[in-house]
């Protein structure tokens, strides 16, 4: 800390209801000033400031994801009370197919593509299809959350994108949690087509 020898009146205060006013002080005011003063506010902010780290990075907040990939298997069972075909009818099957039918869905995510695997959560959301010129034209949007906690990330991962036939590779549009804010890809495989069972492979890139 600079300070040049004061040129005009310095007022300190020294309590709440005095003021002594002081003129013509040097070096030695200035030192003894930013030591009673200054200082003791510098450790007080820091202080202030480790407090708030350790309140964010410990505690109840999971740890952040850091590596760019992720993949867990997302089970289907037709049938099961966690998948509802007869969400949304379509609006007119006669003139515009299957246009604006709705499927709501809750389906558990596990480990490997095995059903008794660990589970790791849940992918909740629904589809909408889009297309109105009947199978095999299907333009189905879906919005869906993905619930993951594998004990050591715990969050969410929202995506949204098209359904199709062969590949499907739908966008990540936010995330909370160890997933916060995330953004990327997920490419969406069928690896079991054995009706009633489905399982889906999803292979997570975050950018």
């Amino acid at each position: 800390m600079h300070c040049q020898r004061a040129s005009f009146p310095v007022y300190a205060l020294v309590s709440p209801s005095s003021v002594v006013s002081v003129s013509g002080m040097g070096e030695a005011l200035c030192v003894g000033l930013a030591r009673k003063v200054l200082i003791p506010c510098i450790v007080a902010i820091l202080v202030s400031v480790q407090a708030v780290q350790a309140n964010t990075s410990g505690g109840d907040h999971p740890s952040m994801f850091k590596p760019r990939n992720l993949q867990y298997y997302v089970q289907l069972r037709v049938g099961d009370p966690g998948l509802s075909a007869s969400f949304i009818p379509p609006i007119n099957t006669t003139f515009s197919a299957g246009f604006g039918a709705g499927t709501l869905f809750a389906l558990n995510i596990t480990e490997t593509v095995s059903r008794s695997s660990k589970q790791l959560g849940a992918v909740r959301g629904y589809t909408v299809q889009t297309g109105y010129l009947g199978f095999p034209d299907s333009w189905l949007l879906e919005t869906a959350m993905i619930i993951y906690n594998d004990g050591v990330y715990n969050g969410t991962i929202q995506i949204q994108g098209l359904v199709q036939q062969q590949l499907t590779e739908v966008a990540i549009v936010g995330g909370s949690g160890s997933f916060r804010g995330a953004r990327g890809i997920v490419v969406v495989t069928l690896v079991v087509d054995q009706l009633p069972l489905r399982t889906f492979r999803h292979d997570v890139t975050f950018f």
